[in-house]
């Protein structure tokens, strides 16, 4: 019996540490998405402009620029975890309605974008992308929006620059699931992306918003970031919105659209 139970026990230790190795080796998996061939052609009601960005370790960054008639600024949208441009670049509408131009990025192994998938890599590329914006407009004309994991995107990347607001949508507090933590404890975490939203909007300089839905799977992650907003930050509830549904909400529609007019007329106190 003790042999068997000791067979059993191995067994067993080798069944827990495989798959403690394997869920590790897997982690930038869940940050892939569809990919487009390099000769794939967007198409848009609105004008827009197809940019390319080289890394420095050779990855390739796909973006669409959309352009207002009559621009008052940009907004530099992080999008979340699914999908390519060819459906995000639909949300330029929602800017553009207020006299802002719109830039949107695939992130790597999206769409058109391609290379390493690494926690690094997307706080590189983003500020790869924000450096471009900022040799074409002034600062204080850029506006950072972030969906989801944009969200993890656009408050981090707030923190070393200076926009004149940084919309975060639908926000988590982070990007690492707690119970498999506590399974594999006290290895290492097995989480290679720590993006932590709680802890970069108190880094940030300028004024956040967040927006979140009273019916998301992450309101809770948003009422706890609203503890620690500073008195210049602000925050808003879409009632009934979901997850899922809020991009397509038109209350979402109106609180963006009055935060973008309220910049235009310098009512928001950095």
């Amino acid at each position: 019996m003790k042999k068997m139970l000791a067979i059993a026990v191995g067994i067993a230790m080798i069944l827990y540490l495989g798959l403690y190795v394997y869920l590790h080796s897997i982690q930038a998996d869940r940050f892939k998405s569809t990919k487009l061939s390099v000769d794939f052609k967007f198409q848009f009601d609105r004008p827009f402009e197809e940019l390319n960005f080289t890394a420095k370790d050779g990855g390739q960054i796909n973006s669409l620029l959309f352009k207002s008639d009559t621009s008052r600024g940009v907004v530099c949208f992080w999008k979340g975890n699914g999908g390519t441009l060819e459906r995000w670049g639909r949300m330029a509408s929602l800017f553009l309605k207020s006299n802002y131009d719109v830039l949107i990025t695939d992130y790597r192994q999206h769409g058109k974008s391609s290379g390493e998938i690494t926690f690094d890599n997307f706080y590189s590329d983003s500020q790869l992308v924000y450096d471009f914006l900022k040799s074409k407009y002034p600062e204080n004309k850029i506006v950072i929006v972030g969906y989801s994991l944009g969200t993890s995107i656009a408050s981090h990347l707030a923190i070393d620059n200076n926009p004149l607001l940084t919309i975060l949508i639908e926000p988590r507090t982070k990007f690492a699931d707690k119970y498999l933590d506590i399974l594999f404890f006290p290895l290492p975490t097995i989480n290679q992306f720590p993006f932590n939203t709680y802890l970069d909007i108190q880094q940030t300089k300028t004024s956040v918003a967040i927006i979140s839905g009273t019916t998301s799977a992450l309101h809770q992650d948003a009422l706890e970031l609203r503890r620690v907003l500073k008195p210049t930050d602000s925050y808003f509830e879409i009632d009934g919105a979901t997850h899922q549904s809020i991009l397509g909400d038109q209350e979402l529609e109106r609180v963006v659209s009055e935060l973008l007019n309220l910049l235009a007329q310098n009512l928001i106190v950095e």
